[in-house]
């Protein structure tokens, strides 16, 4: 089950405990793409979103997009965001989370992971080694795999005891 067991919950992007995070010397953080930075299949970023961004990156904070999406879909969002991005991540495998610890020139204790799924964001970042957040996802919308995907993650945060 600690695979699947994310290290912290989180409402939103708003919400991440980044002084916690920087106080144990965590500054580089992925974040997936759809349904936690935006809405799936979206472009549109919130200014508030946008503001979000450059003032962690200002507070010394290294942050990329870790996305299972192409090039074509992660490239603007991450162009509007003023950060770096790892599309095709093959997330739960660790493709693309190897790719990010080289990106970061970083150990792995001192990289996030945040995501709005269980069985491919979380997954992942655990079997990087990874600290692990998950968060609300933005929007009901969404793949239908990944609609598929919530079924069993209502079961595991049930098996877990986490009420979410």
């Amino acid at each position: 089950m600690s695979i699947f067991r994310p290290d912290l919950l989180a409402e939103d992007l708003f919400d991440l405990p980044l002084a916690d995070l920087k106080a144990k010397g965590i500054v580089h953080i992925l974040f997936d793409v759809d349904n936690t930075i935006v809405p799936y299949n979206s472009q549109e970023i919130p200014e508030a979103t946008i503001e979000w961004f450059k003032q962690t990156t200002t507070d010394g904070f290294h942050l990329c997009i870790l996305s299972n999406n192409s090039a074509e879909r992660v490239a603007p969002v991450a162009e509007k965001l003023g950060i770096d991005f790892i599309a095709r991540a093959k997330k739960p495998l660790q493709n693309g989370a190897k790719r990010a610890i080289t990106l970061f020139d970083a150990p792995k204790e001192k990289i996030a992971l945040v995501g709005d799924q269980l069985l491919t964001d979380t997954v992942c970042g655990n079997r990087a080694g990874f600290t692990t957040i998950v968060v609300k996802p933005i929007n009901p919308d969404e793949l239908w795999i990944t609609k598929w995907h919530r079924n069993y993650e209502k079961l595991l945060y049930r098996l877990m005891g986490i009420r979410r």
